[in-house]
């Protein structure tokens, strides 16, 4: 009988380290397992981190090209170096762009199922490099163009009216700059929108009096109308009459465009430049 009762509490001893064996072996699972929720967790907001600060790289590096673009599109007015000192020069995105939007040399209006070949795309660098790679993608977005029409004036307002018509602009072209920038599996586009401004050559009309001066085609130079382009041969309206009777003809100035003659062409952004960032590869 003693016997069985040492036996007996011998086995409750046992039962009672099993269980605390068990106990511990759950505990220590449960941790090792909370240990590998925070690594994983740990692992994945890294993850992520390096992501954001890829892709805030191409943000920076796409915006910084823009803007470069930007500075040299606006700086220039003209190609022609007898109107602007400050005329744009051979081989600069001011040409290019012009370039891309002469009616019949162009690319054409973009034609989203003719992409690639209404669309000029130029690359540098590649995405393994420190810098990663830059694509510039230029399309015409032009939709409605202002119609070129003339005005008239009398020869009295000619300052005035001659100036209007040398400032007079018009909206010819839309252009869309797209700068995507790549670096790894990291991209972002930027883009802006452009208007293009182009004013052009007018072209005078002097229109005197039936019998008098009559009509013929005149030159702005220097402050007055000349017969010649290069300033020769002034007119004024005639003196009609003598004494008490005479007068000055009533003379008046009426002007159309060289359409084929432009003088300044000016870019100005259309709305705040608009981003599109991607997660791998770059869409176009």
């Amino acid at each position: 009988m003693k016997r069985i009762r040492q036996g007996w509490n011998t086995l409750r001893r046992s039962r009672r380290s099993g269980v605390s064996l068990i106990v511990a072996l759950c505990a220590v699972a449960v941790l090792i397992g909370l240990s590998l929720s925070i690594v994983y967790s740990s692992s994945m907001l890294l993850s992520r981190a390096n992501r954001k600060i890829g892709r805030e790289r191409c943000y920076q590096l796409a915006q910084s090209f823009a803007q470069v673009l930007d500075s040299e599109l606006q700086e220039y007015k003209t190609i022609k170096p007898e109107l602007d000192t400050n005329f744009a020069p051979e081989g600069c995105f001011y040409r290019e762009v012009n370039n891309i939007l002469a009616e019949d040399t162009g690319l054409g209006i973009y034609d989203p199922d003719r992409s690639d070949e209404t669309t000029a795309c130029y690359n540098a660098g590649s995405t393994e490099d420190n810098y990663g790679r830059i694509t510039i993608l230029l399309r015409d977005v032009t939709d409605v163009q202002d119609p070129i029409t003339g005005d008239t004036f009398a020869y009295d307002d000619r300052n005035e009216g001659t100036e209007k018509a040398e400032q007079t602009t018009f909206n010819r072209h839309q252009v869309w700059v797209g700068v995507k920038a790549e670096k790894g599996a990291d991209s972002y586009m930027y883009t802006t929108e452009y208007r293009r401004k182009d004013s052009f050559q007018p072209i005078y009309t002097w229109k005197g009096e039936d019998g008098v001066s009559g009509q013929f085609q005149v030159y702005w130079v220097n402050g007055r109308f000349c017969r010649s382009a290069n300033g020769k041969e002034p007119v004024e309206p005639k003196v009609i009459g003598e004494g008490e009777d005479a007068r000055t003809e009533h003379v008046e100035i009426s002007y159309t465009y060289d359409i084929n003659n432009p003088t300044y062409s000016r870019y100005e952004p259309i709305h705040k430049p608009a981003a599109r960032t991607t997660g791998g590869a770059a869409d176009e």
